[in-house]
């Protein structure tokens, strides 16, 4: 009875100092919430007197929410602008009076790259201003005004800290001119009313604590000594160190079947740590057994470097379907068995995820050594496996990075082996790739595209170009295809093959895709209502587009927005839209796309999946060849050849056929021959803006004499 008593009395000291820290929680949260609102509507408050203050000087830029981003001059230079006048001090005097604060306009000085104030409500007790200030690195708003961006949060101010909105100013050009700095006052003076409290609440539960605890530790004590010795046990047990017999399982009270509880424990211990670091398909280390021992053996990589090798193999799903999961597993485990053989004993494999795994090599981290464990490796696993349903065979691909050289923790070193791993499947052979400056640096070109990709994206500044589709035999114009093209500032362009797959990895070509099917529609609109005489606007789609669920509708509001017939749109899509989904869900998409009344074409034919099944029975109404097969077809006559047996195949299935890449006057010769029925290439036009196809269309007219001027009715 005694022991419960003393229990309860914990329970509701503990209670007390639980009620008390919600309550100050609740209070602090309040006062912050408090404070951030005060601060953004002084932000607010003073952007908007000075823009309607001085309306021709300044202008506002607003975020989504409506807080002040920047104030925007209406010049380039700051020159004349951010000075002091007599009508900026009275104009920040009202700002502070309307925010109950003081305010600061400062100007960026390039050359120091600080912000110094000209203009303040700060005076000394006498009135007088106070000595001249600057904004410079390592002061905490520096970093965001540098970088065009607001500040929020709490600034150094004559040795105490003030609660600040710190707005930029740039120039009409975009250049950084300055900053317009508000605040609500001191930081601890607007946290006062919590500080009382804090000390209110935490003295009266400290003194009913102190009270509590005087009164029951000593009972405590000598209640719990049993448990404290049972803790020090288990905190053996925990941390692997041999422990001996459990104390006290012979005590026949609540203490003795605690013990027995936890001597089971102990005979669960080494059954427990196999189920929570080995892999169950290898028996391997799993990803929690790879993450614990890669952190340690990056501890002493100083004096013991070490190698990192993540292994992994193309198309492995393919197994899964062909031979069942059952064998997908068997095929790993005899994969681990064959990696292990080839190391070291003392170095470490992991099953990490899928067919992803990871080798831990401790014999040092030499290039050349790991070049050949890497070879010999994959030669091992490139041996076809055996199993009762046929044979296997593997495609390895390794990354290695070597340590201390290239990551300095865990993550780095992970994620560097990761790159490593990725350049090892872009080559060819030998099928591994160790980490070099050169692979972080292209990561780094590819991150920095994605930013300046997604601001091009949200601000329009891809352009959509259009070359022209020719059919040979009605010697007319039979549509264009429109292609993305992204300006750089030199006046170029960022070449397609680099920025569509970034866009494709990063889930960016859905939104590009978006803009893309949506301005295509337009134009063709444009063109129909100018008197344009042509088939069809044909546009790539991405795997990724047409497998969201909103896909048809997305098509059918764009044909919808701009009252463009669905025959009017072509939608190309490649070989590899059919990897990954199956048959049902790929039917019922092209099915629905179709009953739209869009055409739909199968891109790149012949460089992807390639299954003459889907071609007989999904609802395509044209082939496109790719490039690669009409290339010098009509100088090389295997590849003629094949080019025949292509378009013949085409033709046996009922499909129109395009025969893409025409830069020769033989090529476009041949595929005439050979019944093409349309041809895309630079003979005819290379891709040009809409402005410049009337121009581009005049010329096919000169090539080809069927191609009259009647086809341009209007103005394209």
């Amino acid at each position: 009875m005694l022991r419960i008593t003393i229990l309860l009395v914990l329970s509701v000291t503990v209670s007390i100092a639980l009620i008390s820290a919600i309550a100050f929680m609740d209070i602090d949260e309040a006062t912050e919430q408090n404070a951030a609102i005060r601060i953004d509507r002084a932000a607010r408050a003073a952007a908007s007197i000075v823009v309607h203050t001085y309306p021709d000087r300044f202008e506002l830029i607003r975020s989504a929410d409506g807080r002040p981003l920047s104030l925007r001059l209406a010049v380039d230079s700051p020159d004349g602008v951010l000075v002091y006048t007599d009508a900026y001090d009275a104009l920040l005097k009202e700002i502070g009076l309307t925010n109950e604060g003081a305010a600061n306009l400062f100007r960026y000085n390039m050359a120091a790259g600080t912000f110094d104030r000209f203009v303040t409500t700060f005076r000394r007790p006498d009135g007088s201003l106070p000595p001249p200030m600057s904004i410079a690195d390592g002061h905490p708003a520096h970093a965001n005004l540098a970088r065009a961006m607001p500040h929020v949060g709490e600034v150094p101010v004559m040795g105490r800290m003030r609660l600040a909105y710190l707005t930029p100013i740039v120039a009409r050009s975009g250049e950084l001119a300055g900053a317009l700095a508000v605040d609500v006052g001191w930081a601890d003076d607007l946290m006062a009313a919590r500080s009382r409290l804090k000390s209110q609440i935490f003295g009266a539960s400290a003194v009913i604590l102190a009270l509590m605890a005087a009164v029951g530790v000593a009972l405590m004590r000598a209640e719990t000594k049993p448990l404290r010795k049972m803790a020090a046990f288990a905190n053996s047990l925990a941390s692997g160190q041999t422990t001996g017999p459990v104390p006290f399982a012979d005590r026949k009270d609540e203490i003795g079947d605690l013990a027995r509880g936890l001597s089971r424990v102990v005979d669960l211990q080494e059954r427990l740590e196999h189920l929570a670091y080995t892999d169950p398909v290898t028996q391997m280390g799993n990803r929690a057994r790879y993450l614990t021992d890669l952190e340690g053996a990056m501890r002493d990589m100083e004096k013991h470097p070490i190698a990192l090798l993540h292994l992994d193999f193309d198309g492995f799903a393919k197994v899964n379907e062909a031979f069942g999961q059952a064998s997908g597993d068997a095929v790993l485990h005899q994969a681990a068995a064959r990696v292990a053989r080839t190391l070291g004993s003392s170095d470490r494999i992991y099953r990490i995820a899928g067919d992803d795994f990871c080798l831990i090599r401790t014999r040092g981290a030499d290039p050349d050594v790991s070049r050949e464990e890497a070879a010999r490796i994959i030669d091992a696993l490139r041996a076809p496996i055996i199993l009762p349903e046929g044979e296997i065979h593997l495609d390895p691909s390794i990354g290695v990075v070597l340590l201390p050289d290239h990551a300095g923790d865990p993550e780095t070193a992970h994620r560097t082996a990761c790159l490593a791993l990725r350049a090892a499947k872009q080559a060819v052979e030998p099928g591994y790739a160790i980490f070099t400056d050169q692979l972080q640096a292209r990561a780094r070109r590819e991150l920095a595209l994605e930013v300046d990709l997604r601001e091009a994206i949200k601000n329009q500044d891809l352009q959509l170009f259009y070359q022209p589709q020719i059919c040979l035999h009605r010697q007319k114009l039979k549509g264009f295809e429109a292609l993305a093209r992204w300006p750089k500032e030199d006046g170029g362009f960022v070449d397609p093959g680099e920025f569509i797959p970034i866009a494709e990895k990063t889930g960016l070509i859905i939104e590009l895709g978006a803009w893309v099917l949506d301005e295509s529609c337009r134009q063709a609109r444009e063109w129909i209502d100018g008197g344009v005489d042509f088939d069809y606007i044909a546009v790539n789609v991405s795997p990724i587009q047409i497998w969201q669920p909103n896909f048809e509708r997305l098509v059918y509001t764009s044909l919808k927005r701009y009252r463009l017939p669905a025959q009017y749109l072509c939608l190309e899509v490649t070989e590899n839209v059919f990897i990954g989904h199956d048959e049902t869900r790929m039917m019922d998409v092209l099915k629905k796309l179709r009953g739209l009344g869009v055409k739909l074409s199968l891109d790149d034919f012949g460089t992807g999946y390639a299954s003459l099944s889907y071609l007989n029975r999904l609802p395509f109404q044209q082939l496109k060849i790719d490039r690669t097969f009409v290339s010098q077809a009509d100088r090389d006559p295997a590849k003629e050849k094949l080019l025949r047996v292509t378009v013949g195949l085409g033709k046996t299935l009922g499909l129109k056929v395009i025969a893409e890449g025409t830069e020769h006057a033989g090529e476009v010769q041949l595929a005439k021959e050979i019944g093409c029925d349309g041809v895309q290439g630079f003979y005819f036009g290379t891709p040009v803006p809409a402005c410049m196809i009337e121009p581009t269309l005049a010329r096919i007219s000169a090539i080809l004499p069927g191609l009259s001027g009647a086809v341009l009715k209007g103005t394209a």
